[in-house]
């Protein structure tokens, strides 16, 4: 069979520009030499905010991207088709750049400090601290030299606060030193057209400025976003040295304020800036006192010390690595790997239930900061048992969003239902090519599916009766119409004209992969509806839902078409993707991928080739509803045909080689994974990092190598660990109850820490776990098939 040349990493630890470090990110160079890289790995965020690691001065005469974020928050304007029809998306959304304020800089004798007179340079970012930590030398062109540090945080305690600490030292003279702090709307925007990934990002595109202005200690901009009801206040305050004089407020112009001081220090002598920065929106209509509320909120944050902040910080990050933290034995370089992706995972998810988690989080322009599927099928999953309070959050965002999903439904000619967007911010489809957007209708199977890895992993029903019943009811409906009963193939339920997660496969008839779904999407929404219904809710009559509907969707799982191909013994991805002729590999040079930015589309459609997981997708997804056997077939045809051309498919390659005990190849596809963006593999990460990949790598080490599924009868661990990963240890949310596992010496390790005493299964023998008793078995062997 002619193979692929291989995507995957080498055994190469550490090809990025930071020093492997199992809990720290460290930048240590005089000019750093992957700058947009650097900017994206060392970003900050707390769900709300999020901030490019970029330098307090900036970077003159070199490549940045600068980017001050607020998650939920978007600009909106007409997409622009030179043909266009009936239902294509009509407007597209773009995550809110806000005016930076990170900037600081200092002059000395008139000459600006900028980081091409460095001597020394070092950043580091602590995950345990949540801090990004700055230290330099410079010297001036006399001779003269400076020590300049900073620190700089994103509360998690106050999502609407960046502080900055900033300090200045005379190393080798006495003198006057001046210090500028800005507030600036108007840095310069980012654009690479050649790449539909990024496109252009541009502060000037999205906010209209609308005051600016200096009141008592504060600067602020009052901002109207363009094409959407939003507002947004920005403000800075600062808390400069005792020793500060001449201090100044200036409005250099439209979009710019500046506040500076100067003062004399002595050889040796250090002087020290505190800056606090605010960022509120809300509704265009509600502005009135908008300046107001945010000046009397950031004059009580302002009492608070960076140090207190600092300590605040440390706090929230201890508790989360006390729930989430995975720890791995033999490789240091994964190990900073897993750490950085769940921070990041962290640091990005919006915790409101007003806002979502992007494809690339907080920190960079990719994709205009949308929400895709990456959450419900790679991030919810994992947080349902890190981190389930804000995995509830992000399912609650989609309610919120229900009522824009059925409007969306009606425009795609469906008289009943939801239809959730492929790719939104505000609820709107905004997927301007169809075939790999709207035609992508497993998005509501993905809903579902998140829905309930929650509920299994948490027994939520509080969640369900309020939220999920109704997403799953509304989305259920869909698939009835979207499918039919087919007369030619004994009245099996089929699904025509959609797009599978395969997008290098589009519009094509019973994609196995939503048919799959489509039928664990039916049967979990007739088995919800059926017990609301037992507690004799009035709910389902509010809905319309009958017995007669919950009877035919029951019907439609039952004959869902799933056949499989006789000659091969594989299930075939679609109705013709085994007609077709296979991609030529060996003729396609290494510099051609991914593909998508090289050929047409249509050259691509015409062949076996995938961009990611997609039959492979649903045998991990699916869990027990193939066999292990059919399960192998499947890898076995499809892996050489996929490119891993998206970063969201070597994490399910890894988990399907765990489960059948192919662990050199699950080894190698988890660290394809693991360091996906601190060694850049992908090429992109300069736009920002690849989240559902980050979620993928948790789930390639619990659900893979740990065997974790979550079932109805409990947890189930089938434990199979590579050579290369001798020893794991993580710890689970599960139903109100903290387990541990851990692998020690060839041994699993199970262990109730808190909640009430549960059964959980080990290769299918049943354990008893009462708190503070830890059960061991040995681990499984290699090759399961």
């Amino acid at each position: 069979m002619e193979q692929k040349v291989s995507t995957m990493a080498t055994s190469t630890p550490f090809a990025g520009p930071l020093q492997v470090d199992a809990w720290r990110l460290t930048e240590q160079a005089l000019t750093p030499a992957q700058p947009l890289l650097c900017e994206t790995l060392l970003s900050l965020a707390n769900g709300y905010i999020g901030t490019r690691g970029t330098l307090e001065e900036g970077l003159a005469g070199q490549s940045s991207c600068e980017g001050t974020y607020l998650n939920g928050v978007y600009s909106s304007e007409p997409i622009q088709y030179g043909e266009s029809a009936c239902g294509f998306a009509r407007n597209n959304h773009t995550m809110l750049q806000v005016a930076n304020g990170k900037r600081i800089y200092c002059e000395l004798d008139g000459e600006r400090v900028e980081l091409s007179g460095a001597l020394e340079h070092q950043r580091s970012l602590d995950m345990r601290q949540g801090v990004l930590q700055r230290q330099w030398q410079w010297q001036s062109k006399s001779g003269k030299r400076l020590l300049i540090s900073s620190q700089r945080l994103v509360s998690m305690q106050h999502p609407e606060l960046l502080c900055i600490a900033y300090q200045v030292t005379a190393l080798n003279f006495s003198g006057e030193i001046a210090i500028c702090s800005e507030l600036d709307a108007c840095y310069a925007p980012f654009s690479k057209k050649d790449d539909p990934r990024v496109g252009v990002f541009s502060i000037a595109d999205t906010l209209n400025l609308q005051q600016q202005g200096f009141a008592a200690q504060q600067g602020w901009m009052l901002h109207q976003v363009h094409g959407s009801d939003f507002a947004v206040c920005a403000m800075m305050q600062h808390a400069w040295p005792a020793v500060a004089n001449n201090i100044s407020q200036l409005q250099l112009k439209p979009g710019v304020l500046c506040e500076q001081a100067l003062w004399s220090l002595q050889q040796g002598e250090s002087a020290s800036l505190t800056k606090w920065v605010l960022y509120r929106h809300q509704s265009v209509a509600d502005t009135t006192d908008l300046v107001q509320r945010c000046a009397l909120q950031l004059a009580e944050l302002s009492q608070h010390s960076f140090a207190s902040l600092a300590a605040q910080q440390a706090s929230a990050c201890q508790q989360f690595w006390q729930q989430a933290d995975v720890q791995i034995e033999g490789d240091a370089a994964m190990q900073q790997g897993i750490r950085f992706n769940l921070f990041s995972l962290w640091q990005s998810a919006g915790k409101d239930g007003r806002s979502n988690i992007g494809a690339k989080g907080l920190t960079g322009p990719g994709y205009d900061g949308h929400y895709f599927w990456d959450t419900e099928i790679y991030v919810i999953p994992c947080l349902s048992f890190t981190q389930p309070a804000v995995a509830r959050q992000l399912l609650g965002f989609r309610y919120q969003q229900l009522d824009a999903a059925r409007q969306r439904a009606r425009e795609m000619a469906h008289s009943t239902g939801a239809l959730y967007p492929w790719r939104t911010i505000g609820g709107e489809e905004c997927s301007a090519y169809f075939p790999a957007g709207t035609a992508q209708y497993h998005i509501n199977a993905a809903i579902a599916y998140a829905i309930r890895c929650y509920y299994l992993a948490s027994d939520d029903w509080h969640f369900m009766r309020e939220q999920g019943i109704e997403m799953l009811v509304e989305t259920a409906r869909l698939w009835l119409q979207l499918g039919c009963f087919n007369p030619r193939r004994d009245g099996a339920f089929e699904i025509h004209g959609v797009t599978g997660p395969d997008e290098y496969t589009a519009i094509v008839n019973n994609n196995f992969y939503t048919n799959a779904m489509a039928q664990l999407h039916l049967r979990f929404a007739v088995e919800m509806a059926q017990k609301l219904q037992a507690e004799a809710s009035e709910q389902l009559e509010r809905w319309q839902l009958s017995a007669q509907e919950l009877a035919l969707w029951q019907q439609a799982a039952e004959r869902m078409y799933l056949p499989v191909d006789a000659r091969l013994g594989v299930h075939p991805q679609d109705d013709s993707f085994l007609d077709k002729k296979r991609w030529d590999f060996a003729a396609t040079p290494n510099d051609k991928y991914p593909l998508l930015l090289h050929y047409h589309p249509l050259v691509i459609y015409r062949h076996q080739v995938l961009k990611q997981a997609d039959v492979v997708l649903a045998m991990v997804l699916l869990d027990d509803a193939f066999s292990p056997v059919q399960k192998a077939r499947n890898l076995a045809y499809y892996e050489p045909l996929t490119t891993h051309d998206s970063s969201l498919s070597a994490c399910i390659h890894s988990i399907a080689c765990a489960e059948l005990g192919q662990l050199a190849e699950a080894h190698a596809f988890f660290g394809d994974s693991a360091r996906m963006d601190l060694d850049n593999q992908h090429g992109n990460t300069e736009h920002g990092v690849h989240i559902a990949c980050m979620a993928g790598t948790w789930q390639a080490l619990v659900f893979g190598f740990a065997g974790l599924r979550s079932r109805y009868d409990g947890l189930h661990f089938a434990p199979r660990l590579p050579a290369q990963l001798p020893g794991l240890n993580f710890r689970l949310n599960y139903r109100g109850r903290v387990i541990e596992f851990r692998v020690q010496q060839g041994q699993a390790q199970y262990q109730l820490l808190t909640g009430e005493p549960l059964v959980i299964f080990h290769d299918g023998e049943a354990l008893q776990l009462a708190l503070q008793q830890p059960r061991q078995r040995p681990l499984l062997a290699g090759e399961a098939v």
